[in-house]
C-alpha cells in the first residue's frame, strides 16, 4: 500500500466555485466510486489550508499503486474524471509532493463492509 500527499495552490478568488468542485464529486458519488475502483484507489481525502492570505489544498490519497492512479486517470474517459481535471487546471496552481514522515494504517486488518453504497 502506497500513499502519496499532494498541496497545491488555490486561487483564493474562486473559493466558492472550488467548494462547489468538491460538492459536486460528493455528490456525483457512484462515478466517483466508479473511477477510484478502476485506479485502485483505497482513500482518498481532500483539505482546504488557509495559511495567512493564502489557501492551499492538500490532497490524501492511498492505493496499491500510485503510478498506477496516475495512468488510469490519465486515459478515463469517465465524465467525472473529466470534470475532475477542469476543475484541477481551472482552480489549482502548481502541485507540489509533500515528504511522507509516518503513513501506518491498518487497512488490511479491517473488514471492509461495502453495502452501505
Amino acid at each position: 500500500m502506497k500513499t502519496i500527499c499532494i498541496k497545491t495552490k488555490l486561487k483564493k478568488e474562486l473559493i466558492e466555485e472550488i467548494r462547489i468542485w468538491f460538492q459536486t464529486i460528493k455528490n456525483r458519488m457512484s462515478e466517483t466510486l466508479e473511477s477510484l475502483e478502476n485506479e485502485g484507489v483505497i482513500v482518498e481525502s481532500a483539505f482546504l489550508d488557509k495559511q495567512g492570505d493564502e489557501l492551499y489544498l492538500i490532497y490524501y490519497l492511498k492505493a496499491e499503486d500510485i503510478s498506477r492512479v496516475y495512468e488510469v486517470f490519465n486515459k478515463s474517459t469517465l465524465a467525472i474524471d473529466h470534470y475532475y481535471k477542469e476543475c484541477w487546471k481551472k482552480y489549482c496552481e502548481g502541485r507540489e509532493v509533500l515528504e511522507e514522515l509516518l503513513d501506518i494504517d491498518r487497512i488490511d486488518n479491517v473488514k471492509i463492509v461495502n453495502d452501505a453504497f
